[in-house]
């Protein structure tokens, strides 16, 4: 496999991919990037928040601080306030020393707060006592210390939703809700897939050392058919499970899958080696079944690959200057 592969014009923030979707996310990272303000990154389990709130901060002002991470879902509610604020030396049983807190940690940082659609109550409160006034009290301390930190939080769920049912304050909703970035899944991106693959394949061949040599035009087709409900993670793990039953070749193929991926379609690509070519194939492919599928309506054809009008003109005449392959 060819590994110097493009990997698209947003690989420079560590997102992989050429679909319009995908580059619009590239953009408003670009245009978000230099504000101080929070920003709320919306999207499904799986499609990479955290990559884009790394991304936002090695963009900003803020790049040689620290980037300090924390998920709502994967520490008990008990310990969440000590965690984020720290506490005091006898605060509560085990405190047997002060401790400062992801907020001090991240200060002239960031706080990527993950998840935060699961914070409980009195933690939502504290966070918006330190977001209005930019100040924390460590548990058990009176004394309040004042923090310099950009907020960063991500969600999988409909806050607002959330704020109509009561279970997330309606303050700390629009505290966040400043500016915003919605990461797309997989599924409304499948264009994606063959450089997605492409990428992992060449982290794993180079972390695990396996003697990965490519992937095979049926491996595609399987993971181009596959609604992806897990989303990038999804295919993250699929492709590392696939590596453990290469072929005698090297090549991941359906059958390293697993029976979970049916192959489906017609992607037919001529004997070449290089990845770009096999890319190019495949996304000519799905423009050419698109239209096919909608009765040559190509607005509607657009609609359906996530693309306006112009952008699946746009790509048609791209792919048509790169060879044979174009639609």
């Amino acid at each position: 496999m060819a590994w110097d592969t493009d990997f698209g014009p947003c690989a420079s923030l560590g997102l992989v991919g050429r679909s319009e979707g995908l580059v619009r996310l590239g953009e408003r990272i670009e245009a978000l990037a230099r504000s101080h303000a929070t920003v709320l990154i919306q999207g499904e389990t799986g499609t990479g928040k955290e990559l884009v709130a790394r991304a936002l901060h090695a963009r900003s002002p803020r790049e040689t601080g620290p980037f300090v991470p924390h998920n709502f879902g994967a520490i008990t509610d008990t310990l969440v306030e000590s965690e984020l604020f720290g506490h005091a030396r006898g605060s509560f049983t085990g405190a047997h020393a002060d401790r400062i807190g992801l907020f001090e940690a991240a200060h002239q940082g960031t706080l990527f707060l993950d998840e935060i659609g699961d914070a409980s109550p009195s933690v939502q409160s504290r966070l918006l006592r330190v977001l209005q006034e930019g100040e924390l009290r460590r548990v058990g301390e009176p004394r309040a210390r004042r923090v310099d930190v950009r907020i960063l939080a991500a969600t999988h769920r409909d806050l607002e939703r959330e704020v109509h049912l009561g279970s997330f304050r309606a303050d700390l909703f629009y505290r966040l809700h400043v500016l915003t970035l919605t990461v797309p899944p997989l599924r409304d991106r499948l264009e994606d897939v063959p450089l997605l693959a492409a990428w992992f394949l060449r982290q794993l061949e180079r972390r695990d050392r396996l003697p990965v040599r490519g992937i095979r035009e049926d491996a595609l087709r399987a993971l181009a058919a596959h609604s992806w409900p897990g989303n990038v993670r999804e295919l993250m793990g699929a492709l590392e499970r696939a590596c453990h039953a290469l072929d005698r070749d090297g090549w991941v193929t359906q059958r390293s899958l697993g029976e979970r991926f049916t192959a489906t379609g017609s992607l037919v690509v001529r004997d070449r080696a290089d990845l770009k070519g096999r890319t190019r194939a495949y996304e000519a492919e799905l423009i050419r079944s698109a239209i096919a599928s909608h009765g040559g309506n190509k607005a509607n054809a657009a609609r359906s690959l996530g693309l306006t009008r112009q952008g699946l003109w746009k790509k048609m005449r791209r792919l048509k200057a790169l060879g044979p392959d174009s639609p």
